[in-house]
């Protein structure tokens, strides 16, 4: 079931086991009314005040009335979100405070005539970064991209930023931020703990259902790696790598935290291919050891009884 745990020339191999926001936009069109050249698109923003700035742009007839809604369900020509003071603008912007601690996801909905269809949807968590983790980014003064996670064990919830590097890791930045947008690793557990000198949380290819570990594996093609030498980049204490099977080019959705300087048995040399760091944790760092340490047992331990969540990753910058 796990392939790939051991490597002749490493005590550990990091595999991708059967499997593996911030600023989104979506322009999901479907069925437009053929009586109007009318569209949509909507980008969310979610801030430090647990509040989801929505912004709706559209192109067409202004006679074309939007409507915003946090459900999927289908508003009716009479609706009255079709009222709203705005509705005929062709851009809007909202601030709206989701309902729930889930991922939510805002649809626009576009009535011209009678005809009602849906046009623009996006999808964010239900609940936002701190501003301390914001003020943390802010801090740094930089334009990296950079990823809000939050994970938990039994009763306790922890939040961390991820500095992306990609200038340093482009391809491997762009495959995480795909995963990271499209709500993939929402919901989903650690699997994989490594305990006695090389210490490593691993998820982001594994569901919890039903007292089952269930395998979700990528829905994006294997990325080429970007070694270490390469990067210039290294599996040092609080960086995050890609996991992969024996082939150097197989990583997809599944990543892995390193706990603990890593760098001796998981960076590239000119006698082993390594795994890919695409970059570190500049807030929340300690919290992934807490997540280690919460899980009982010692050297490794797959699959413990009580799941470690990683309850949803969204980009922030």
């Amino acid at each position: 079931m796990y392939p790939y745990f051991l490597c002749a020339a490493l005590a550990l191999c990091l595999s991708a086991c059967g499997g593996g926001g911030g600023t989104a936009s979506s322009s999901d069109n479907t069925s437009p009314p053929a009586t109007t050249a009318a569209a949509a698109a909507l980008t969310a923003q979610a801030t430090a005040d647990n509040k989801i700035r929505l912004t709706l742009s559209g192109t067409g007839s202004t006679a074309s009335r939007y409507c915003i809604r946090q459900d999927a369900v289908q508003p009716l020509a009479s609706d009255a979100c079709f009222a709203d003071s705005d509705s005929t603008l062709l851009v809007q912007e909202k601030t709206i405070t989701p309902s729930n601690t889930q991922r939510v996801t805002f649809t626009t909905w576009l009535l011209s005539g009678n005809t009602v269809s849906r046009h623009a949807s996006v999808s964010m968590p239900g609940k936002t970064c701190s501003a301390a983790a914001y003020a943390a980014l802010k801090a740094l003064a930089t334009t990296k991209s950079a990823v809000c996670i939050l994970t938990g064990s039994g009763a306790n919830s922890y939040e961390s930023v991820l500095l992306l590097e990609p200038v340093k890791a482009p391809n491997t930045v762009a495959n995480f931020l795909r995963y990271v947008n499209q709500g993939f690793y929402d919901q989903t557990v650690f699997h994989r703990f490594l305990k006695s000198g090389v210490n490593v949380v691993q998820g982001g290819g594994y569901t919890f259902t039903g007292g089952t570990y269930l395998a979700k594996p990528g829905t994006l093609p294997a990325i080429t790696l970007e070694s270490t030498l390469s990067s210039t980049l290294s599996n040092s204490a609080a960086s995050i790598a890609m996991a992969r099977t024996s082939d150097p080019d197989s990583a997809t959705a599944g990543f892995f935290v390193n706990t603990s300087n890593n760098a001796a048995s998981f960076d590239s040399s000119t006698s082993r291919n390594g795994y890919a760091v695409f970059g570190s944790f500049i807030y929340g760092a300690q919290s992934w050891i807490d997540l280690l340490n919460s899980v009982s047992g010692s050297t490794e331990v797959i699959n413990p009884s009580t799941p470690v969540q990683l309850y949803w990753a969204y980009q922030i910058q």
